[in-house]
């Protein structure tokens, strides 16, 4: 070989060797040091006695330990374990610190979470707290932060590439990152500001009829008013739209299932329940299934928890088993507040009243600090002044910054030990409000609704829309009696469901809300158990994976009635519409039509009435637009019909087919909707091209959409990618407890090089589960890894 050969020879191995050597280096130097130990011997100050964790194959840990301080300590140790980054960034959207570490694209989240004051609620929140609950808090803070002791350097890669360090957990941490679940299940508040937008370009008259199942008076805004605010909502909620790209915890949910059933349904003669809250799907997921058992049986309880908290949130103890629904009441009024000229005081009841201010500084990474100036009536703090200007100023009354920290509500839930004990705890889960389903080793199953729900002034029903803060008539005078509230127990069916839907009949006294979802959800639910016998899990594993929506069905069935076929390849859509069985199957086409074709048929009714820009408004109301199209299909005179409803389904249908072509190919028979509609778990580094593959994982095609039990929401804003789902599914088995199952969408760990990472998304995916064990011997049988936190000496 020449000589000149083998300079090229030795340059091509360093090309090709070098990067393995850097990739092995960052991964023996950084990466791995950084993953969890898992088996062995751990010494740790702050326990007073011994823990054992046990992970079984999915690093699910089951924590055992000699007392509750000590239980409370290694869940904070294990949780920051798997989840630190993850708990860091929801600590910093909370407290308003993001723009810290990622700029000024923090800063929308950070004015408003310092405007709300959350860290000062949350501080307030601590001072009413009983000692148990404040001793929970803080042995879970000290194990969070043995673990930072422990690690040293050693911290996740999220930390290392953006070169922070993780100051001490605190139990105002805790608090304040339950505010933030608590504001992301409780945003009704951007609903007023929608309506604002549409009472501005439409009558009132107009703006109920597209609000179906309205039960209120119709308490008519002043049309002047609305006009001068549509300005300030429009950019309020463009404000809004940005922030929760950055914080999806701020966004609203979609729903969430829960049913249970009692023994006469089921095979073994003992209820049966099933819960799958639906939220945002990241990397990490928000859940972390945990096992927290203490020797002297105070606490022995599994489930669902969430890492910035103590305790089980959904789950079972040794006697009673839970599931929750977001119950959506509606606990946020926008009050339009009248200031004088210079910006200090405001109108209330012919009086002038001094606002409150507070002065927050805002540090921004590379920039200069931002000073805000936070101005507080007693309807709440002016969160209009998120906006650089604006010549309408709007208070926000939320009951989240009342003073009512979950805490407490959570610690006894996981105590409880029958339904009495189990209707006591719940009168602490005042925010959010949550539909729970019950049932007991004894037989019992039951429903209950917690929550701080305001009495307006006049028991007058508000909501809708921003109401004045000067007169003095929609103010906040009491709260729904706890004993008042939906609730009832081993009902004749010996059945319960919920699906966000409303949870009372007509008789009802109170006004809870005017935010439910539709009841396509609930009604497969129901009509599945009410008249089953010999129910077992696979049963309602079944039903968990459903993919069948109804009012896509009926989309389908209208159109194959009722559009017009302009050529062959339209009869043949048709045909397929008019066989199909109403499953969104990743490989159907006709769900991908009907999906397209319920918001052309939207638009094409709404545009007239609404102008094009405020109809795309209108399709982010939560469930009203598809209510509203229920309603429409059901009544072929509609006006919105404008007349000309076969022309309408028929403009419909050609759109729709228009769509897909552009997105898909101009092969009809190529067309489903796995290919339109995909799920990618993302994570916010993933959004950087070099960081994606190690970070989020994705896409994958996928069934299901907004209506189906088996959610595959998404935002109308970014159609049609799945974003919304089953953050948790679980299913708690109360003839033998260990033989519940569950599911996370991800894994258990925030690591993207830990096995424990992403392991999770295909067996959720197909929706099958991994057992949950509860028993020490299951859970000891089923161990593959065991860790002993010893105290110090």
């Amino acid at each position: 070989m020449k000589h000149w050969q083998k300079i090229v020879a030795i340059i091509l191995i360093v090309l090709l060797v070098l990067p393995v050597v850097v990739l092995a280096w960052g991964y023996f130097s950084v990466v791995k040091p950084a993953l969890p130990q898992l088996n062995g011997e751990m010494t740790l100050d702050g326990l007073t006695a011994p823990v054992t964790v046990y992970r079984d194959n999915s690093g699910i840990p089951h924590i055992v330990a000699v007392n509750e301080h000590d239980l409370f300590f290694a869940q904070g140790f294990v949780h920051a374990q798997d989840r630190l980054w993850a708990m860091e960034s929801t600590r910093r959207a909370a407290h308003g610190t993001l723009s810290e570490v990622i700029g000024d694209r923090g800063l929308n989240n950070d004015r408003m979470m310092r405007i709300l004051g959350m860290t000062e609620s949350a501080e307030a929140d601590w001072e009413t707290l009983d000692a148990e609950t404040q001793s929970a808090l803080q042995a879970y803070a000290d194990g969070v932060n043995a673990y930072l002791d422990q690690a040293g350097g050693r911290l996740p890669l999220e930390f290392k590439i953006l070169g922070i360090t993780p100051q001490a957990w605190t139990p105002i941490d805790s608090l304040v990152f339950g505010k933030l679940i608590a504001w992301g299940l409780s945003n009704n508040y951007q609903d007023e500001l929608i309506v604002t937008k549409l009472a501005a370009q439409t009558s009132w008259e107009n703006v109920l009829d597209i609000m179906p199942e309205y039960d209120g008076p119709t308490v008519i805004p002043d049309a002047n008013l609305t006009a001068s605010l549509s300005e300030t909502a429009s950019a309020m909620l463009e404000i809004n739209t940005s922030w929760g790209t950055q914080v999806p915890l701020s966004k609203p949910d979609q729903g969430s299932n829960a049913w249970v059933v009692g023994g006469s349904h089921t095979a073994s003669g003992a209820p049966l329940l099933a819960s799958d809250p639906h939220q945002g799907l990241l990397m990490p997921t928000l859940w972390y299934e945990v096992g927290l058992h203490t020797s002297d049986g105070k606490y022995d309880v599994v489930g669902g928890s969430l890492p910035g908290l103590p305790g089980i949130e959904i789950g079972h103890n040794a006697r009673i088993a839970w599931g929750v629904t977001n119950a959506r009441p509606d606990v946020e009024d926008l009050f339009i507040e009248t200031l004088n000229d210079s910006g200090t005081q405001y109108q209330f009841m012919d009086e002038w009243k001094d606002l409150t201010f507070r002065e927050e500084t805002i540090h921004v990474k590379d920039a200069e600090p931002v000073v805000l100036k936070v101005r507080i009536t007693h309807h709440g703090p002016l969160v209009s002044d998120i906006l650089e200007s604006s010549e309408q100023h709007m208070a926000l009354r939320w009951t989240g910054l009342d003073g009512r920290p979950l805490a407490r509500a959570i610690l006894r839930l996981n105590q409880a030990q029958n339904w009495d004990e189990f209707r006591v705890a719940l009168q602490d889960w005042q925010l959010p409000s949550m539909n729970f389903v019950y049932a007991d080793v004894d037989g019992n199953i039951g429903f209950q609704m917690p929550g701080a729900v305001p009495v307006r002034a006049g028991n007058d029903v508000y909501g809708l829309h921003p109401v004045s803060g000067a007169d003095g008539a929609h103010e906040w005078v009491d709260f729904v009696p706890y004993d008042e509230l939906p609730s009832a127990f081993n009902p004749s069916g010996d059945f319960f469901a919920s699906a966000n839907n409303k949870p009372y009949g007509d008789d009802y006294p109170h006004f809870l809300s005017h935010y439910y979802q539709p009841p396509y959800r609930v009604a497969l639910i129901t009509e599945t158990i009410r008249d089953s016998h010999g129910i077992t899990a696979d049963d309602f594993a079944a039903l968990q994976g459903s993919w069948y929506s109804g009012i896509n069905q009926q989309v389908a069935k209208t159109l194959a009635a009722e559009a017009q076929a302009g050529d062959e390849q339209q009869t043949a859509i048709l045909q397929d519409l008019n066989d199909w069985d109403g499953f969104m199957t990743p490989d159907s086409r006709a769900a991908a039509l009907t999906e397209s074709a319920i918001r052309n048929i939207l638009r094409l009714t709404l545009t007239p009435k609404l102008g094009a820009d405020t109809a795309e408004i209108y399709l982010t109301l939560g469930g009203y637009p598809y209510m509203y199209l229920q309603k429409i299909l059901d009544d072929p005179a509609s006006s919105w019909w404008g007349g000309d409803r076969a022309g309408i389904l028929t403009a419909a249908l050609t759109a729709s087919m228009d769509e897909l072509s552009a997105s898909l190919g101009d092969d009809p028979s190529k067309w489903t909707w796995g290919d339109l509609h995909q799920m990618n778990f993302s994570h916010p580094l993933g959004s950087v091209a070099i960081l994606k593959p190690i970070f989020s994982r994705g896409p994958y095609p996928t069934g299901g959409n907004w209506n189906t039990v088996d959610s595959g929401a998404y935002y109308p804003d970014k159609a049609y990618g799945m974003v919304l789902g089953p953050a948790y599914r679980i299913i708690s088995d109360p003839a033998d407890w260990d033989q519940s199952r569950s599911i996370i969408p991800s894994g258990e760990s925030g690591q993207p090089f830990s096995p424990y990472y992403d392991d999770q998304i295909a067996p959720w995916l197909a929706v099958e589960y991994h057992p949950l064990p509860f028993s020490l011997p299951a859970i000891e049988s089923s161990a593959e890894h065991t860790l002993i936190l010893n105290p110090a000496p």
